[in-house]
């Protein structure tokens, strides 16, 4: 207690040395914690992109004909996904010939799907705002769209659903961040049969954790070979979490490198600071050591200086780094178009432990220098 005491009545002799350490710090450690909260959020951002995208990770996709229903390509689906033993099981339409319409004209720049509600097991978009698709049917279609569509139609009048023969005017019930840069709508696949007789290609999207192509076109072939009526086209992976991974490491380390030069800078910089006040206060280490002091008290007394402005800092770029994080993550999801992870309170944690060990190591000479300064030698200065 007694060594606290003396350390805080030092820090308020060198005022001007301890707001120099405080900023040092304070920068040193906004910047390493702004380089983990980056790389956190990339990561996550670009993972949640990636799964919205082409689904979780060991996702295939079949494309197969025969269906003429959802009733039926749900069936194919669900006995694809007994023999895989998957855990999610997905269908859905795309088909050019059924588009969106603002009055009589054609929007290209609109995707349109139609896709089972069970596509969110396998693709987990967050929902914006409303409801995801349902099962019911409703006199008119009931669509969902994500946030590039809601702008888009959100400025057009007169809008449909179909084809040049046939079009029908839909609801827009919700919004969902599918990670697409494009405007997309969504349909529920019972409703395909109002736009078309013809048997569509339906896509099969399953998830299971082992799941490769090579398996599913093995189950596909097996259940056609036992009269399942359906014939198997194209079968590919379609997650990209796995490659993504890899990427993500090389760009992690490289991070990590920067940060740690900044925090050695910083080091450097206080270091240099820490050795400037020892010389300045060598008369006042001087006259404790001929009151009594000893050579380790002296060295205690510089690091306990050290580790409180440590603690202070720590409390400042705290501080700093939760105020900056919503801006830091915004623009992350505003260019990825996905939702942003919380702020994780163990920044607060990863600040102290960075200032507290930044402090120790800058003002390990310094207290080292202090503790073999000889007596006399001071006295005669």
């Amino acid at each position: 207690m007694r060594t606290l005491l003396i350390a805080s009545q030092g820090l308020r002799g060198t005022p001007v040395r301890s707001i120099l350490v405080i900023v040092a710090l304070t920068l040193g450690m906004l910047g390493f914690v702004a380089v983990l909260t980056a790389n956190q959020v990339e990561q996550q951002t670009l993972t949640q992109k990636a799964i919205l995208t082409g689904g979780m990770p060991a996702t295939v996709e079949l494309t197969i004909t025969g269906p003429r229903s959802e009733a039926q390509a749900v069936q194919a689906g669900r006995q694809l996904g007994r023999r895989l033993g998957a855990d999610a099981v997905a269908a859905f339409v795309q088909d050019e010939n059924v588009t969106v319409w603002s009055q009589s004209k054609i929007l290209d720049d609109v995707d349109v799907t139609f896709a089972t509600p069970s596509l969110t097991s396998v693709r987990p978009f967050p929902q914006a705002s409303g409801a995801w698709l349902s099962d019911r049917a409703f006199a008119a279609p009931r669509v969902e769209v994500n946030e590039k569509a809601a702008k888009t139609l959100g400025a057009r009048h007169g809008l449909s659903l179909g084809t040049s023969d046939t079009r029908l005017r839909f609801t827009i019930v919700g919004v969902v961040r599918d990670g697409s840069d494009d405007a997309h709508v969504y349909v529920p696949a019972s409703d395909y049969a109002l736009f078309s007789d013809d048997s569509p290609v339906w896509h099969l999207q399953l998830h299971a954790p082992q799941l490769n192509d090579d398996d599913a076109i093995a189950a596909a072939h097996t259940l056609t070979g036992l009269g399942a009526p359906f014939e198997l086209g194209d079968a590919h992976r379609t997650d990209t979490v796995d490659e993504l991974s890899a990427e993500l490491d090389s760009t992690t380390r490289v991070l990590l490198v920067l940060g740690a030069l900044g925090l050695a800078s910083t080091i450097v910089g206080i270091l240099n600071v820490g050795l400037a006040t020892a010389s300045g206060r060598s008369k006042e280490f001087a006259l404790r050591r001929t009151l009594g002091a000893s050579r380790g008290g002296i060295a205690l007394i510089v690091m306990v200086e050290s580790q409180l402005l440590a603690i202070v800092s720590a409390l400042v770029a705290f501080a700093g780094s939760f105020l900056l994080f919503p801006v830091v993550v915004g623009a992350f999801g505003a260019q990825l178009g996905v939702a942003v992870p919380a702020y994780d309170p163990r920044y607060g944690v990863v600040c102290l432990v960075i200032a507290s060990l930044t402090a120790a190591v800058s003002s390990l000479v310094p207290a080292l220098l202090s503790y073999r300064r000889d007596l006399s030698s001071v006295m005669r200065e």
